[in-house]
């Protein structure tokens, strides 16, 4: 099979009718893609998924939607209403050796209140009712729908088919689907229906009741075990991808900031309580400033007010004694008088009163304007020194506060708003709620699966338990139970013949594997071999010791190429010529291991290889290696003016 031809219209980010020419020729078997994120790389490879499988395609973004709301929701939500949305693909297909051209055609019209899809096939351009009606039925012989993964995926996300549950189940898929082991299967169960209707036909009426309820219950029982089964692995993909998810938002959360906005409110306390240190410091200031602090300024002001204060004092004291004294002297003249002293001596003693009384005089002529007490200078200056103390380490302490201050103005300054990575922090949210629902509901699925299990195994034991309570001795019935057992004999038979065909083509597949990861991996010694179970299907990796190792061991680029390395070999295998499409085909790859799958796997993964690649990966060397075997290269570009992907010839 190979594609010709993809037109989408109306869906998704395409606004519009686009048409994609997908033809290759056999020198140059590669189709390069290049468009950003967002950009509708997925949403082309949902198209293509979408128009070959219908309601059982798997689409990236339909979760658990219904059929109906699914195609409404995938309406391009510029388009008119009255538009339809289809999707158109023209590929061959070679059966043998004939080559017949096929169109398939899904449209539906989202006005309808009950929205479905139709489906349209032609056949070398004329259309087929046949196939048409029944395409459900016909696509299995082109792609089978268990086989998809082996030839669409997601680069990315295939890291995640490495570990063993995963890979086991792949495995086993595809090997029952290459081998055909599935009719084998649906074989086994036919028989063991034929058997328990033989059994059963040769019951005694007694049982024949409990019987048929039996079977009944075993029907349902086994319904809702497959159910169960389908459920759960459909939510551990869900989780797989809501941790790949989560892990995204995570990076550009930390990328943008926004984990820092929890010390928004930290920060902001630590700014208010600084601020009500720095009032009060400001208030113990100015309370310093009120009192004898700023007399600090004026110390020579208030030493000459001292003196005056003095003086003033001994202005008052010489007024007061000044009359006694001149009294005192004269009384003190006169006796000397009376004592006829000389008069010598009396001129010398007046000449010396005259002296102290103008001395005193002179004191008491001391202008007073201050008039108060010595006793309000009493502890001033151990005052002034003391407030010179406290304001010199408030002012240390403000100086403090506000280095904090700067310091957490920066902090606050590097936090962005809230409204600007809320998209973010809401987008972080829903997958990690998302992911811890999955979670919730695998472990409920599980538990449920597990009581259903039990039960259809108690079932089971108590029909066997009935069948042997036969009580007719008829020739009918030893014929019936000769039957029986042949079919018995046949589904032993059956059972080796499918284990020796699955052992033959598992170990063709270790190799194909072996060799394809080798070629892919910069390790060359890493993987010596690698071992399947042909029971359990299970893959084993053995070192270069021939000891077993664990995948853990593998960085998740090597996963990621272990994987490739799975689907290559069983697509190898298959030997069906079937294109192989890539999203993000080189992932989170290093240099070394994106040169090997340029090199050794792009250019021989399939007779036509589709290849969806952002910016930041076939680029530069990497492009110029593949360029050789590059048939067409489109640009899918996203025009804000016109609100739609479109597709451009070229490549970035």
């Amino acid at each position: 099979m190979i594609i010709k031809q993809l037109i989408i219209e109306n869906f998704g980010i395409y606004q519009g009718r686009h048409t994609v020419n997908l033809s290759v020729t056999e020198m140059q078997p590669i189709i390069l893609f290049g468009g950003l994120n967002g950009g509708g790389k997925t949403t082309f490879l949902d198209a293509l998924q979408l128009v070959l499988y219908g309601k059982h395609a798997k689409c990236s973004n339909r979760g658990h939607q219904a059929y109906g709301a699914y195609l409404t929701n995938a309406k391009n939500r510029y388009a008119q209403a009255n538009d339809i949305v289809e999707l158109s693909l023209t590929f061959s297909h070679t059966s043998e050796t004939t080559t017949n051209e096929f169109t398939v055609t899904r449209s539906w019209n989202t006005q309808l209140k009950d929205v479905k899809d139709k489906v349209i096939v032609y056949c070398n351009q004329q259309e087929d009712p046949h196939l048409s009606q029944y395409w459900d039925e016909f696509v299995n012989e082109f792609i089978p729908l268990s086989l998809s993964d082996l030839f669409f995926f997601d680069g990315e996300k295939i890291e995640n088919l490495a570990h063993p549950d995963r890979s086991a189940e792949l495995i086993k898929t595809g090997i029952e689907n290459l081998l055909g082991l599935d009719l084998l299967s649906q074989l086994h169960i036919d028989l063991t229906n034929v058997e328990r209707k033989r059994k059963g036909d040769n019951l005694d009426s007694r049982v024949s009741h409990k019987v048929t309820t039996l079977e009944a219950e075993i029907t349902e029982q086994t319904n809702l075990v497959s159910e169960l089964k389908k459920d759960i692995a459909e939510l551990e993909k869900q989780a797989s991808d809501c941790n790949l998810n989560i892990n995204k938002a995570r990076q550009k959360v930390r990328n943008a900031g926004a984990h820092l906005i929890d010390e928004r409110d930290n920060i902001k306390f630590e700014l208010g309580a600084i601020e009500e240190k720095l009032k009060t410091n400001l208030a113990e200031r100015v309370k310093l400033d009120a009192g004898a602090g700023p007399l600090g300024l004026v110390s020579s002001l208030i030493t000459r007010t001292q003196q005056q204060v003095i003086e003033e004092n001994q202005a008052t004291q010489a007024k007061v004694i000044q009359s006694a004294i001149s009294e005192y002297e004269n009384t003190i003249k006169q006796t000397l008088i009376d004592e006829n002293i000389p008069k010598k001596s009396l001129a010398t003693l007046e000449k010396t009163m005259s002296a102290m009384a103008h001395e005193r005089q002179a004191i008491a002529n001391t202008e007073c304007y201050l008039n108060t007490n010595i006793a309000i200078f009493n502890g001033l200056n151990e005052k002034i020194e003391l407030d010179a103390q406290t304001r010199s380490n408030l002012i240390s302490q403000k100086e403090q506060l506000l280095e904090q201050q700067a310091l957490f103005d920066k902090k606050l300054e590097s936090i962005p708003d809230y409204e600007t990575v809320q998209h973010l922090l809401n987008d972080l949210a829903y997958h990690e709620i998302k992911y811890k629902n999955n979670v919730v509901l695998i472990k409920q699925k599980q538990q449920l699966l597990t009581q259903h299990q039990a039960r259809d195994e108690v079932l089971n034991t108590r029909y066997a338990n009935l069948l042997t309570q036969q009580n007719k001795e008829t020739f009918e019935q030893k014929r019936a139970i000769q039957v029986a057992e042949h079919i018995e004999k046949l589904k032993s038979t059956m059972q080796s013949f499918s284990l020796k065909l699955i052992q033959e083509n598992v170990e063709s597949l270790e190799r194909h594997i072996k060799d394809n990861f080798n070629d892919l991996n910069r390790k060359v010694n890493l993987v010596k071999n690698i071992k399947i179970c042909p029971t359990t299907f299970s893959l084993s990796l053995i070192d270069s010791t021939s000891t077993e190792m664990s995948t853990d061991r593998l960085s998740a680029g090597e996963r990621q190429l272990l994987a490739i390395a799975i689907l290559w070999g069983l697509a190898e295998a298959s030997g069906k010529e079937i294109p192989t499409i890539i999203d993000t085909p080189l992932g989170r790859l290093d240099g070394k291991h994106r040169a090997k799958l340029i090199k050794n796997y792009f250019p021989y993964a399939g007779k036509q290889v589709i290849l969806l690649s952002t910016d930041e990966e076939i680029v530069d060397k990497y492009y110029q290696q593949l360029k050789p075997q590059i048939c067409r290269e489109y640009y899918i570009h996203f025009d804000e003016q016109q609100q739609s992907s479109t597709f451009t010839p070229g490549y970035f």
